[in-house]
């Protein structure tokens, strides 16, 4: 897998990778990430295909992905930190 590019966002850290005849832009958000995988042949051809493809909606419907994600990963920690603090039963 190689980089090819990367697209200049104002929170997230863009990278497109290109690999086995498959271009993958990965999207960074501080702990989590999404990627999305395209094949030969999809009309995805390079950069400035995935720069289209990253259009305002698509991008509002990633920020919601995130905000889930990270309530999801919040409160998978709150519930295993919990878990930790818990004192074994002494009989």
């Amino acid at each position: 897998m190689r980089i090819i590019g990367e697209i200049e966002h104002p929170v997230y850290k863009i990278t497109v990778f290109s690999m086995n005849n498959r271009l993958s832009v990965k999207i960074e958000d501080k702990l989590i990430e999404q990627v999305f995988k395209f094949r030969d042949g999809s009309g995805i051809d390079g950069v400035e295909d995935i720069k289209s493809f990253l259009n305002d909606d698509f991008m509002k419907s990633v920020d919601e992905s995130f905000r889930q994600l990270s309530r999801a990963r919040i409160t998978s920690l709150m519930h295993t930190q919990a878990s930790e603090d818990e004192f074994d039963e002494i009989v």
